[in-house]
């Protein structure tokens, strides 16, 4: 029966087969069993698939789906479209989970409600390569409760603890499908207006102040040397979409401030990744699109956003990218 399950793991799976058995083997060991775990092979070239049918053959947990190429995003939604579970959690391939407990810690959560939540947020650790602990980024709130959606958001995103990606939230099947909150195909860096549409549409949400995803990086420039043209440009059209969706869908004044907010440190982390288009033509275009939204540096209750509002003060949008630039390119080379 659908409702017997719990959770629906969806893992989009391509080229992977080295890091997926790390990644499945953390799943099967939790100790709650209502959940299935979905992997989809999006049209690997290597031994992903085989590896996906061994699992699935061998565990009954496990289903496996074969499509061709169609990227990460179109992975994610058929796995979600063949989901049975209450709640849907994403994991990337290559990713792993570090407690044996999470589904149990996350149904207790849940069961807390008097309603099940739409949304239940919970936090990251960043690993190198080599499996050591970089740094962890963990969703939490204060003692005091705060009851409503508004209170919730406005805590965490002026803390920058409610996190714009996919793999740190447990989303109710039901809501999902309901508000059509499929992800993007063809569009880099999706996780971003992704869970904008999450934080705008739900109407209640939970916090689990613990952090058992792990995420691997691979190296130390990741964070810049992943970034491309697309990636810039995707980004920068969500965002100037996101600050229309906050006139048409906000809830009320109070509430669009939060989601402006959410866009602001969007908005400000992308400063120093445009100068790396700096040789290219249409540069004067990206500044120019910058500009145009440099009042979202007003919203600066985040540390990060308030610096980059400072220096555009005193130094102008080109400069500070340009500044902002220079200084990853230093540190992250």
């Amino acid at each position: 029966m659908e409702n017997e399950l719990m959770f629906s793991i969806v893992i989009p799976a391509y080229n992977t087969e080295k890091e997926l058995p790390r990644c499945v083997e953390s799943i099967l060991s939790q100790h709650f069993n209502q959940y299935e775990l979905i992997i989809v092979d999006d049209g690997s070239a290597d031994r992903t698939g085989e590896l996906i049918d061994q699992y699935a053959s061998a565990n009954p947990h496990v289903i496996g789906i074969h499509q061709v190429n169609m990227g990460c995003s179109e992975a994610r939604n058929t796995g979600v479209r063949n989901a049975k579970g209450r709640y849907l959690l994403f994991v990337d391939s290559d990713d792993k989970w570090g407690d044996e407990n999470a589904l149990d810690k996350l149904n207790r959560v849940i069961h807390d409600k008097a309603e099940y939540p739409d949304l239940i947020c919970f936090g990251v650790k960043i690993l190198d390569e080599n499996g050591r602990l970089v740094k962890t980024r963990l969703p939490r709130l204060p003692e005091q409760p705060l009851n409503s959606k508004y209170e919730i958001f406005r805590y965490l995103v002026y803390r920058n603890e409610y996190f714009s990606t996919s793999y740190v939230k447990a989303i109710k099947r039901s809501f999902f499908e309901e508000r059509g909150l499929y992800f993007k195909k063809g569009l880099l860096s999706e996780d971003i207006e992704w869970s904008a549409r999450l934080m705008m549409f739900c109407s209640s949400v939970a916090v689990l102040p613990e952090a058992f995803y792990e995420r691997i990086r691979r190296n130390e420039g990741a964070i810049t040397s992943n970034i491309g043209r697309k990636n810039i440009d995707d980004i920068l059209g969500q965002i100037e979409k996101g600050v229309i969706d906050a006139d048409t869908y906000a809830e009320n004044y109070d509430f669009r401030k939060v989601y402006l907010e959410y866009w602001a440190y969007q908005y400000a982390m992308l400063y120093g990744l445009v100068y790396r288009l700096k040789n290219e033509n249409d540069y004067t275009t990206y500044i120019s699109r910058l500009k145009k939204l440099k009042y979202l540096l007003k919203y600066d209750h985040v540390k990060k956003v308030r610096a980059v509002h400072a220096a555009c003060s005193f130094l102008g949008v080109r400069n500070t990218v340009k500044l902002l630039g220079m200084y990853y390119g230093r540190v992250y080379s």
